[in-house]
């Protein structure tokens, strides 16, 4: 299966500074190239780079889902790493859970 366009996956936030919204596409796009995340056809960024309480690493956090996934309203987090240049060092994928509805309202 091919990856996800770079277009095609959904922001869910502003990123007014294009400089830095490309860095975080990058970083999507390097994480979907890998084999291991090739099955997962949707993408939604959630979160540009960022700590979290259940992960103190700095990360960008995607949501991605399988055709079934997004049918059933269901995604799995992809918490993506990167050094200090916003160059991509890795990922973690998160358990499967049921996509909560989303509050955020794009003004």
């Amino acid at each position: 299966m091919s990856p996800i366009a770079r277009s095609a996956i959904k922001l869910t936030q502003k990123l007014r500074d294009s400089a830095y919204r490309t860095q975080m596409l990058d970083l999507v796009q390097e994480a979907i190239n890998k084999p291991e995340l090739a099955h997962f056809t949707v993408a939604t960024f959630k979160n540009a780079s960022h700590t979290s309480p259940s992960d103190p690493r700095e990360h960008a956090t995607v949501f991605l889902a399988t055709e079934e996934q997004a049918k059933n309203n269901k995604a799995q987090a992809v918490h993506i790493y990167h050094d200090k240049d916003y160059k991509f060092t890795g990922y973690s994928l998160w358990q499967e859970r049921e996509n909560r509805e989303d509050k955020t309202k794009d003004t």
